[in-house]
């Protein structure tokens, strides 16, 4: 689906109750969310939704505190000599991958925001770990890698806002896909 907007054109959510519907239709099927009553919402795609704002957010802070963003804006001429002077994330400069970006923010609220409200995180002293407390590990580790790849490959974000992506604008990082036998990664047990 496309990005959530608000009235000004703003984008707010990368996702809607939808999407998380497509993605595990049977864990909203199998359980019944309780919306807390102090969170002010009756509805649960209410909720939901406003859990993908949320993870919206979060997704935000984590592209700003990433090394890759200082690096990134180097890179397209906005000099950063202060990170504490750097500019937001922009999630209205996104102009292409938008449905990796839904991806992603399903798999941060189904692992941060939905997964623990269902979740047995009891221990029956088998050592087996719950379903729900698997899938949490699923969709963290799918989160982690999309959002890797989304920076490996950042020729989704147009830095100076023109409603293009030049060629100066797109950053390509190699990644080393094959192990190392480094004597740094061998314990020695005496």
């Amino acid at each position: 689906m496309a990005f959530v907007t608000d009235g000004a054109g703003n984008v707010t959510s990368y996702a809607e109750y939808t999407d998380v519907l497509q993605k595990d239709q049977r864990l909203l099927e199998a359980n019944v969310i309780k919306v807390p009553a102090e969170s002010g919402f009756i509805d649960v795609t209410d909720f939901i939704e406003d859990m993908l704002t949320k993870a919206t957010d979060r997704i935000n802070t984590k592209f700003k505190a990433s090394s890759w963003y200082q690096g990134y804006l180097n890179y397209t001429g906005q000099s950063v000599s202060n990170p504490a002077l750097m500019p937001d994330f922009n999630p209205n400069y996104i102009l292409s991958r938008q449905q990796e970006f839904t991806d992603l923010c399903v798999f941060y609220a189904l692992y941060y925001y939905i997964c623990p409200l269902i979740a047995d995180f009891s221990a029956d002293g088998t050592g087996e770990i719950s379903g729900e407390v698997q899938k949490i590990t699923y969709y963290e580790n799918k989160f982690q890698g999309l959002f890797n790849e989304l920076i490996a490959l950042a020729d989704w974000y147009d830095a100076d806002g023109d409603g293009t992506i030049e060629n100066s604008e797109k950053v390509w990082t190699n990644q080393t896909v094959r192990r190392s036998r480094r004597r740094s990664t061998v314990v020695r047990v005496n």
